[in-house]
């Protein structure tokens, strides 16, 4: 039954005149956030496998008021006006494929901005659908590696509290110059399992340089997190996908996501009316 709903589900997102009309006049920018989560599939042979579902959204959201990197955790962003999202087990080119055909269905030529995490996969697709654009690595991801450092190089809770505050702070304000410089004076007095964590890091930091335009995009109202689709992570894939002992045919799998990429977008009365 699921699956005979996910693909009148399907079909009707893919007709559906309306919906590139109904994005276009959608307020706000356009954002694009991208990121990816396993889930226990069970392969050709009948073994269980963790395989990693890649997950899109596209969304329109209005600027919020211009905030200090002091502001960042209590400052107001609006909620996005529209969100188109999907998600599917495939492999990288075939999800390009699919975040093309939708960007193309929504008439979407570029989006003011893309955010992520670290993985290279996800940039790759994000240049070669919207070339060059505003890129920005996930804030949250980005502190995730810092506190990762902050507890291999410190010992107590205190000093390391002190420690990843100033060095968000330092992250937020001057991106890689800055998060660079912190690390280069920590000098030579490491360990070796110290030394490998800030090395670590700051390849980390360094691959991501060009993605760590905060200050600015908090100047512009714009969002630092890609959290819409890290809830989606949890919430879309996590609740009804990863459930205790959960193991799917990957086929089965894609089709349950439609219902689960709808219900989370903004169109499920819609196409839940037509599927019925």
């Amino acid at each position: 039954m699921s699956v005979q709903t996910a693909g009148k589900l399907a079909t009707a997102m893919e007709i559906t005149p309306t919906l590139r009309s109904e994005f276009q006049t959608a307020k706000g920018e356009t954002e694009f956030q991208i990121d990816g989560t396993s889930v226990n599939t069970r392969n050709a042979e009948g073994k269980a496998e963790w395989r990693e579902m890649k997950l899109f959204a596209f969304l329109k959201r209005r600027c919020g008021a211009s905030a200090s990197v002091f502001d960042w955790e209590s400052r107001y962003l609006p909620e996005p006006s529209m969100v188109y999202a999907f998600a599917e087990i495939a492999d990288k080119m075939e999800f390009q494929k699919r975040v093309g055909a939708v960007r193309r269905q929504l008439g979407v030529g570029g989006v003011t901005s893309a955010l992520g995490d670290g993985a290279k996969w996800i940039w790759n697709i994000v240049f070669e659908e919207f070339g060059k654009t505003d890129e920005c690595l996930d804030f949250y991801h980005a502190a995730e590696h810092l506190s990762d450092c902050g507890k291999v190089l410190l010992s107590t809770q205190d000093t390391f509290d002190s420690w990843f505050d100033r060095m968000r702070l330092v992250l937020l304000s001057e991106g890689f110059s800055g998060i660079d410089r912190e690390l280069q004076s920590l000098g030579s007095g490491l360990t070796q399992t110290q030394r490998t964590s800030v090395e670590s890091l700051r390849s980390y930091f360094c691959s991501n340089a060009a993605r760590l335009n905060y200050a600015e995009r908090l100047m512009k109202g714009r969002s630092i997190g890609s959290g819409l689709i890290e809830g989606a992570c949890k919430s879309m894939v996590g609740k009804r996908l990863k459930q205790t002992g959960a193991c799917w045919q990957v086929p089965r799998l894609n089709r349950m996501t439609v219902i689960c990429a709808i219900r989370y977008s903004s169109h499920w009365k819609k196409y839940w009316k037509q599927a019925k």
